[in-house]
């Protein structure tokens, strides 16, 4: 049984919507305004609101604005309900993230109507999820491929050409560029996979959904947790690495062997200008388990206290 929240200020719009709902085998929460609305929204994780837009008080704009302030990405579809017919009213909670509109006065019939096609598309977010870490996992795949083929193939290059060629440094400036856009875009994916793990935590707290479907989303949010697709992603940025420089990577694992594989991410990053925030996107981590990680490098290392990591780091690049 689907739960229904109807904010609407208008007692009689109000109880209308609600005894038609009821007929249709939902279960219907009223909020009287704004403000018990947001409470109602908390306490009872509606599968969909209707929400009027003039109310008095908080409107329907304040409402939504606050809905994605306290929840992020609304784990439920929001219908306005809405005397304006200005198209900048529409376009105004367009933007802020509302998914349709019903017009007064509207039939019961454009009402259930309305409902029934939002439910059917958020119910499929299994889906849509699916699809999502599918198409990163394809992408990152075909990423390495391609970074693989183009390391071997610049190997061959450099072994041809003097190290003080100027091909060399064109290339590898042309790499330095490529590199910072491949750490942005590696940031952006472990983004995208932390909103879909948000969702899918979302929706198993809804007490309503099957064992069915609460195994498909459980297998899904265990699939990004598994980290795969980010070990893949922290893949790619090294082999972007290496490539920029093929060198540098050799030479201070021939220095010190005994560094991790997060390690030389993190050193790789350093060397790269990347913050400790980005750097904790990239290895889906905290900032702080991050400059705990910079400490222990620095010791693995050999390095005092007061030695600058990121100095020291830049100055193994011109030995090797």
């Amino acid at each position: 049984m689907a739960k229904i929240l109807i904010i609407e200020d208008t007692f009689e719009l109000r109880e209308s919507i609600a005894d038609a709902l009821r007929l249709e085998g939902y279960e219907v929460f009223l909020g009287i305004d704004g403000e018990s609305g947001i409470k109602l929204a908390w306490e009872c994780m509606p599968d969909l609101i209707l929400c009027d837009i003039l109310m008095p008080g908080m409107d329907g704009y304040d409402v939504l604005q606050a809905l994605k302030t306290n929840f992020g990405q609304l784990p439920f579809p929001f219908i306005f309900i809405t005397a304006l017919s200005e198209r900048k009213n529409f376009r105004e909670g367009m933007e802020l993230g509302a998914d349709d509109y019903l017009v007064k006065p509207f039939t019961i019939y454009e009402l259930l109507k309305a409902i029934n096609i939002r439910l059917k598309k958020h119910q499929s977010i299994e889906k849509r999820i699916k699809a999502q870490i599918v198409k990163i996992e394809n992408d990152i795949s075909t990423r390495i491929a391609e970074l693989t083929g183009q390391i071997e193939s610049q190997g061959n290059v450099i072994r041809e050409i003097s190290d003080t060629n100027d091909q060399i440094a064109r290339k590898l400036k042309e790499n330095q560029t490529q590199l910072m856009q491949e750490a942005l875009r590696t940031i952006e994916t472990n983004v995208t996979m932390q909103s879909l793990t948000k969702q899918l935590n979302n929706e198993l707290q809804k007490e309503e959904i099957t064992e069915e479907q609460r195994l498909v989303l459980t297998k899904l949010r265990n699939r990004i947790r598994n980290k795969s697709v980010l070990v893949n992603n922290w893949t790619i940025f090294q082999l972007k690495f290496n490539q920029a420089y093929p060198k540098f990577t050799a030479h201070i694992m021939s220095q010190y062997p005994h560094l991790s594989k997060q390690d030389m991410i993190i050193v790789s990053g350093i060397f790269t200008n990347l913050n400790s925030i980005q750097l904790s996107v990239i290895l889906s981590i905290s900032p702080d388990s991050v400059r705990k990680d910079k400490y222990r490098l620095k010791k693995k290392l050999g390095l005092d206290k007061d030695v600058d990591l990121t100095q020291f780091i830049h100055q193994i690049s011109l030995e090797e």
